[in-house]
């Protein structure tokens, strides 16, 4: 017996088979493993996407004031074949880095699959989770800001070459919401608009950011809650007409029935209500101001006080500091809301250095023939902003100007 133990030790004829059994059972398990891991990450990295955009879905529709959960849902369910859950959708998020953000939507959602190899040991599939918070956040500044929501909001033309030194943005939803055409060169980073943006390469600057289709820019000067000053109530001047070769220096007051300067003139600082009529300043004028705030207005709605510059006239304006007025600082030219379908125009050759807020709320603004502006910071607000012919445009804004919010809103992803 133990010499037929001893030959069974000895006999190696069956060990191949042994091992190879052995590893085979390990190879396939390895390779089962593999399958079940690439597939779970699959799963979840698909998951990941859908609540992602259910994430932003939602943000989207905080933004307009709509109920989140529906488009939210909805997002995931287009976006994710599989069944899923979703254990928590909230605004604002319950924890991480934008917990309380009123501006955030927080998405938790789970599937549970089964793994072809695991499946074989394990009764119980895996679950999947995933979180996703998307939130509305600031982005880059801008300095021209078109407010009419349908139509053409920002149009370059022509020979018009426009160099803001900043964003332009316009919140029309029209599939052409700026409109870039002919030989025209608008230098603007970034483009934003609610709508469609119409343009050739050879309008814009190579690696321009363009941002179609996103949020509306608010108004910036909104907030602020300003109306046009009832004190004085007399006229300060009637008609008032500056005569080429005429030097003035004018004061702060109410001006009736419009402005029309064609001479020298200084404004000294403060607050000049234009009360109907036009702000006109033609020919060979020369208007120097600083810590100056003109206000266009007028008795109803019909008769709100225009602005026009012509000929080869010159400004420079600078707008009131806070320190030197509380209320309207950092406004340089501002007509009334409550007027509506005007015009201003800038055109002829016109050289302004511009500082401060133009503000037409309710009004458009033309830049036409050969005027040429420079302006250390104009920030432009109207319903629609045109530049045509050969006009221009240099201007230099720093970032947050005069603590004025003029940057666009974005959802993104942010955890």
């Amino acid at each position: 017996m133990l010499k037929q133990l001893q030959r069974l030790v000895r006999d190696k004829s069956a060990n191949v088979l042994m091992v190879s059994a052995i590893g085979a059972t390990s190879m396939v398990g390895a390779a089962g493993m593999g399958v079940d891991t690439v597939q779970w990450y699959l799963w979840k990295r698909q998951l990941q996407q859908a609540v992602d955009s259910g994430a932003m879905a939602g943000a989207y529709s905080l933004r307009s004031g709509a109920a989140i959960t529906a488009p939210a849902t909805d997002a995931i369910d287009r976006n994710f074949v599989d069944a899923f859950t979703i254990s928590s959708l909230t605004s604002p998020p319950a924890s991480g880095d934008f917990a309380g953000d009123t501006g955030a939507v927080e998405v938790i959602a789970t599937t549970s699959q089964s793994l072809p190899f695991s499946s074989l040991f394990v009764t119980a599939p895996p679950t999947i989770r995933v979180r996703s918070v998307a939130a509305i956040v600031a982005g880059a500044e801008h300095c021209v800001i078109a407010l009419a929501e349908s139509g053409v909001g920002i149009d370059v033309q022509g020979n018009a070459n426009v160099n803001l030194g900043c964003g332009a943005a316009a919140n029309s939803r029209g599939n052409s919401a700026v409109t870039l055409g002919g030989s025209s060169y608008l230098v603007s980073d970034p483009i934003s608009s609610v709508g469609g943006i119409s343009y050739d390469d050879t309008n814009i600057p190579s690696g321009t950011d363009l941002l179609p289709y996103g949020l509306p820019v608010r108004d910036p000067l909104a907030s602020r809650n300003l109306t046009s000053p009832t004190s004085p109530a007399g006229c300060t001047a009637n008609n008032l007409s500056v005569q080429p070769n005429q030097t003035v220096t004018l004061n702060p007051g109410r001006y009736c029935n419009g402005m029309a300067l064609r001479g020298d003139v200084t404004l000294n600082p403060g607050v000049y209500i234009i009360d109907r009529g036009s702000f006109s300043v033609n020919s060979q004028a020369r208007v120097f101001g600083e810590g100056v705030t003109l206000i266009l207005t007028g008795t109803t709605s019909a008769n709100v006080a225009t602005m026009s510059i012509n000929g080869g006239a010159e400004l420079d304006l600078t707008a009131p500091t806070e320190a030197q007025d509380a209320d309207w600082h950092g406004v340089l030219i501002f007509q009334d809301p409550m007027g509506s379908d005007t015009t201003t125009t800038i055109n002829g050759g016109s050289d302004l250095n511009f500082n401060g807020i133009v503000y037409f709320p309710n009004g458009d603004v033309r830049f036409n023939g050969n005027a040429g502006q420079h302006a250390d910071c104009l920030l432009l607000v109207a319903q629609r902003v045109n530049f045509s012919g050969t006009s221009s445009l240099d201007n230099d804004c720093p970032t947050d100007i005069d603590n004025l919010d003029t940057r666009s809103r974005i959802v993104r992803v942010v955890e």
